[in-house]
């Protein structure tokens, strides 16, 4: 088997392909470039496996829950999955695409299995989506969480802003400077103490195939505010109340919250709880313009 450790936020997940699929090695190695470790004993293992002899339907194209006692084509893919491995009481299974992700809750093990299907495949965005989905509830069990938004540093003090997608949280970014971005799609949040810090991931949209430096996934700042983004014709900055921006940050950019069970469910509404009664929280009116950096 080709191996991979990748960190984030101090989370180390080692990732493993069978030979079948050991070329899509080296496009991950390109994307994950500044988060990979060399060796790592406590790294989280999530085994890889690809099914290029059999036929399988694909799934939608959004993550969805699976039932093991769903319909006959997913028992006869759950079937193929099995024989790598082995499903708990109550598995986590998701399905996306041309791809599975099966994960024994609280294990720190999981699978994913990949598939051909007739008419286009999307063997590699399938593996990416699902690796993805892996890292994000394997961290909230961690009690860390990949948030949907953009952090940045800014001096040395770290601000995550949040919106819904084309509210300009890559617009943002875009005004930092580069080595500045922690990641514009999904920033790690953890909690030290008391004290919350915001973490880069390689999940970003600009500067994803810039070079970074080897201990990339290094970088963190605390945090310092939520910023929550709205275009507006001039720039002002707000005072959000607690509960108003729990109630969004839970709702809407919270990254694997729809496919999590419900006690980790309750678990990352107690980690929110406890961040939005300690970080501040703001609305931020702003043009598409670097003007918004004075009110920091």
């Amino acid at each position: 088997m080709k191996k991979m450790i990748l960190v984030i936020a101090g989370t180390s997940v080692a990732i493993q392909m069978d030979e079948a699929i050991a070329f899509f090695m080296t496009p991950l190695q390109d994307f994950f470039r500044g988060f990979i470790k060399q060796g790592g004993k406590e790294a989280i293992p999530v085994t890889i496996s690809y099914n290029h002899f059999t036929t399988l339907r694909k799934f939608i194209a959004f993550p969805m829950r699976l039932s093991q006692k769903k319909d006959r084509e997913t028992l006869r893919i759950l079937h193929h999955v099995e024989r790598h491995y082995s499903f708990s009481d109550a598995p986590l299974l998701i399905g996306f695409l041309n791809g599975v992700l099966v994960y024994n809750l609280h294990s720190q093990k999981g699978h994913i299995y990949l598939f051909r299907s007739k008419g286009k495949n999307f063997i590699l965005g399938s593996l990416h989506k699902l690796l993805f989905l892996f890292i994000a509830i394997v961290m909230a069990e961690q009690n860390k969480l990949m948030i949907h938004g953009a952090g940045v540093s800014i001096k040395s003090e770290g601000y995550l802003f949040l919106g819904a997608s084309g509210t300009g949280k890559s617009t943002v970014a875009g005004y930092a400077e580069r080595d500045h971005v922690l990641s514009d799609d999904a920033p790690a949040i953890t909690k030290d103490g008391g004290l919350f810090k915001i973490h880069a991931s390689p999940f970003s949209q600009v500067n994803l195939f810039e070079n970074k430096s080897a201990n990339h996934y290094r970088k963190e700042a605390f945090l310092k505010k939520l910023i929550f983004l709205n275009q507006a014709n001039h720039t002002d900055l707000k005072r959000r109340d607690k509960r108003s921006a729990m109630a969004e940050l839970l709702q809407n950019h919270i990254h694997g919250f729809d496919v999590m069970d419900g006690d980790l469910k309750a678990s990352v509404f107690h980690f929110c709880c406890d961040l939005c009664g300690s970080i501040p929280a703001f609305d931020l009116y702003f043009q598409k313009n670097d003007q918004f950096l004075r009110l920091l």
